[in-house]
């Protein structure tokens, strides 16, 4: 906790203040609670050592805060805080934190209806690609409407966010993009995937409370 604290404090006092372009860079007490959520979510049969525990932890932490960065200057700096304090207060290398491609954290890998969803690290990447398509395949074969997407790595890993978003309780993001980035398609396939129901608005004539 004094690691997120500390981590809190920098971003607050640091460079990542809400500018005229960046006004959505405004963080609060409730960005702890969901790092919180994040690491309490762990399972003690995957985060036995310290260093496991640390990549869970900065996963959670560029998720509520990286990635509302919106240029790879703020990102770097996020990068380099949370590598420094988790090495400094773990006494960890660097590259044995960052020894991944990515650090992916998400309660998908084993499968959509499992009973026991743990929440872990994904450790072979080309297989939680390969995992995402097979959700896919199984989702256009229950709808009416097909979505024929190309899941290359970011998108996948922007599907992962999504799910872990809305597996949090209260969890709620809003997704920012050009038309026809994908937005919508995702929420589908992400929505899929954590076993929820779809409910989307419809602003038709007439349309009231």
């Amino acid at each position: 906790m004094d690691m997120t604290l500390r981590v809190y404090d920098h971003v607050l006092n640091g460079p990542l203040k809400p500018t005229p372009n960046k006004s959505h860079y405004t963080f609060n007490l409730r960005d702890i609670s969901r790092i919180s959520q994040g690491l309490c979510a762990a399972n003690n049969r995957q985060c036995f050592e310290p260093v496991h525990l640390v990549r869970l932890w900065v996963h959670e932490n560029k998720r509520v805060f990286g990635d509302r960065l919106i240029d790879e200057k703020d990102r770097s700096w996020l990068d380099k805080l949370l590598s420094d304090e988790g090495s400094s207060t773990f006494k960890l290398e660097v590259s044995d934190i960052f020894n991944v491609e990515r650090i992916i954290f998400g309660d998908y890998m084993e499968g959509i209806d499992t009973d026991t969803r743990v929440y872990q690290q994904v450790k072979d990447i080309k297989l939680m690609v390969q995992k995402v398509i097979e959700f896919l395949d199984e989702y256009n074969s229950s709808v009416k409407i097909q979505m024929k997407l190309v899941m290359f790595l970011d998108a996948v890993d922007h599907v992962s966010r999504i799910t872990r978003v809305i597996r949090q309780p209260l969890g709620n993001a809003l997704l920012l993009g050009i038309g026809g980035s994908g937005r919508q398609s995702l929420s589908r396939l992400a929505t899929f995937m954590a076993n929820f129901k779809l409910f989307q608005i419809e602003v038709v004539k007439g349309y009231g409370m």
